[in-house]
C-alpha cells in the first residue's frame, strides 16, 4: 500500500489501492473524486465527437488533466 497525493487537487490518498482509491493515468495519480470529475467534464465532449479515435481521446484526457493541474481545479463547463 502506498501513500499518494492527487496530482490535481493535492488531496492525500492514504492506504491507496489502484482502481479503488485512485486511478493512475500516464504518470498521473487522480483521487476518486477527481476521476469522477474528469469523466463528468469529458462526457459531453465525447458524445458529440464524430468520428471517434483513441488518439483523440487520449489527447483530450491528458489535455484536460494538464489544464486542471495548472489551475489547481477542474474547469466545469
Amino acid at each position: 500500500m502506498n501513500d499518494l497525493k492527487c496530482d490535481v487537487c493535492q488531496a492525500d490518498i492514504t492506504s491507496a489501492v489502484n482502481q479503488r482509491d485512485y486511478t493512475h493515468i500516464a504518470h498521473r495519480e487522480l483521487c476518486e473524486a477527481c476521476w469522477e470529475t474528469l469523466n463528468t467534464v469529458i462526457r459531453p465532449i465525447l458524445r458529440t465527437k464524430q468520428p471517434f479515435t483513441y488518439e483523440w481521446y487520449d489527447r483530450l484526457v491528458m489535455d484536460t488533466i494538464e489544464t486542471a493541474m495548472a489551475k489547481g481545479k477542474w474547469g466545469i463547463r
